[in-house]
């Protein structure tokens, strides 16, 4: 049987080969400054959807009239009425309030709750815009109908309650 004994200097040449190797694939695989920053930015804009959701499950009736409102007024830009004429949508808003109203169906403290509540969202709604905006992050369409429909309901809900107790 053949053995061949190597000089000492091949081994430490193989072995620091290996070595090199390992520490070359572990530095591929460290993610940069950037990729951190960028990781973190969007840890901390699903952080804020998060809180946003939760807040939402505190107010599920309401949070559903908002999101109907934001799928209701988008489907309504095909007919040319934009989804950010908060006047326009305001002033629907606070015709089916004055409605109500005179038919009995809601009182001056009903539409109080519904500024309270449509408040609260557009709140939590701004949170989120504003931390995508700090982060150079886009936010979803979805989430930009249910802001502008929060905000048409505010004011809509404010003009009624304005005609109601004067």
């Amino acid at each position: 049987m053949l053995t061949r004994e190597y000089e000492t200097w091949v081994y430490f040449v193989v072995y620091g080969l290996v070595a090199l190797l390992f520490f070359f694939a572990i530095y591929l695989n460290i993610p940069s400054k950037e990729e951190k920053k960028k990781k973190k930015d969007l840890d901390e804009f699903k952080n804020s959807i998060k809180v946003f959701i939760k807040s939402m499950k505190e107010i599920p009736d309401w949070y559903r009239i908002i999101q109907a409102r934001g799928n209701g007024h988008a489907m309504m830009v095909s007919a040319g009425i934009k989804i950010d004429d908060y006047e326009y949508w305001a002033n629907t808003h606070k015709d089916e309030y004055l409605m109500k109203f005179n038919e009995g169906n809601l009182d001056v403290e009903g539409v109080k709750l519904r500024i309270e509540k449509f408040r609260f969202i557009l709140n939590e709604i701004e949170k989120v815009i504003k931390k995508a905006s700090e982060l150079n992050l886009k936010i979803t369409t979805e989430t930009a109908n249910d802001y502008h429909a929060t905000r048409a309901s505010v004011l809509g809900a404010e003009k009624a309650l304005k005609e109601m107790t004067t």
